[in-house]
């Protein structure tokens, strides 16, 4: 494999902001000089966090056959049409409430399109926050052996559509070459990924070697796509 010298490079992230892994926690938006006009939207973002936050509660705690409308608003102190109002029935509820987590986690490694190891970053950000929580994790993942699993696979749709759209980042700063797919790329990736989180899950083997593994998939993966130094200097061919 080309990727040998590659695939074992730890990205660092200790320059990324310092997180609370904990998925309970609302994930509220820092905004100031908020206009009257939008301080009801505000208190509507502010509510919502709360209640996805309960909701993440619930399931690290209970898992996802816990979760009803009813436990959700029980839990978070709103109303049962609150819920529906802001976040739908049950089971997308539950998908935005796993999405809004995961994506924060990712983004607070601070991606940098123009950096050919962004995505490692993200990866490593996402495997702190499992350390950090293993149940939370494998209570999603064990959606996958239910008769929820549509929610797994919403996740993993709304997961695989985010890291298109930074390839396609990278693809524009000259990281990845112009002729690659990187749509297939992230559609090829979450479904190694899926695979790995599903079977650690299953067999929980440590944290370490579930990174590495995410780590030597996606580097296979993107071997041929990723423009070196050497590739650039001939015009990315």
């Amino acid at each position: 494999m080309v990727t040998a010298n590659v695939m074992m490079v730890k990205t660092p992230i200790a320059a990324a902001p310092a997180v609370v892994f904990d998925p309970a926690q609302p994930l509220h938006r820092p905004v100031g000089g908020l206009a009257r006009t939008e301080a009801f939207g505000q208190n509507q973002r502010s509510r919502r966090s709360t209640i996805l936050a309960s909701i993440r509660s619930l399931l690290a705690d209970e898992g996802h056959d816990a979760i009803t409308v009813r436990r959700i608003a029980e839990n978070s102190g709103h109303a049962v049409q609150t819920i529906y109002n802001l976040l739908g029935p049950r089971d997308l509820a539950i998908t935005e409430a796993v999405t809004e987590y995961s994506q924060y986690v990712c983004l607070t490694a601070i991606p940098n399109p123009a950096d050919p190891l962004a995505a490692l970053a993200m990866i490593d950000r996402e495997v702190k926050s499992i350390e950090a929580r293993p149940e939370f994790c494998r209570n999603v993942c064990k959606m996958y052996f239910s008769d929820s699993r549509s929610i797994f696979y919403d996740f993993r749709n709304r997961q695989t559509k985010m890291l298109h759209s930074f390839l396609l980042q990278q693809q524009k700063s000259g990281i990845i070459h112009a002729k690659a797919d990187t749509r297939y790329m992230a559609e090829n990736f979450m479904l190694f990924m899926g695979a790995i989180f599903v079977e650690w899950t299953d067999f929980s083997s440590p944290v370490e070697q579930l990174r590495q593994r995410l780590h030597s998939v996606y580097m296979n993966i993107m071997a041929e796509a990723i423009v070196t130094p050497a590739r650039r200097g001939d015009g990315g061919a």
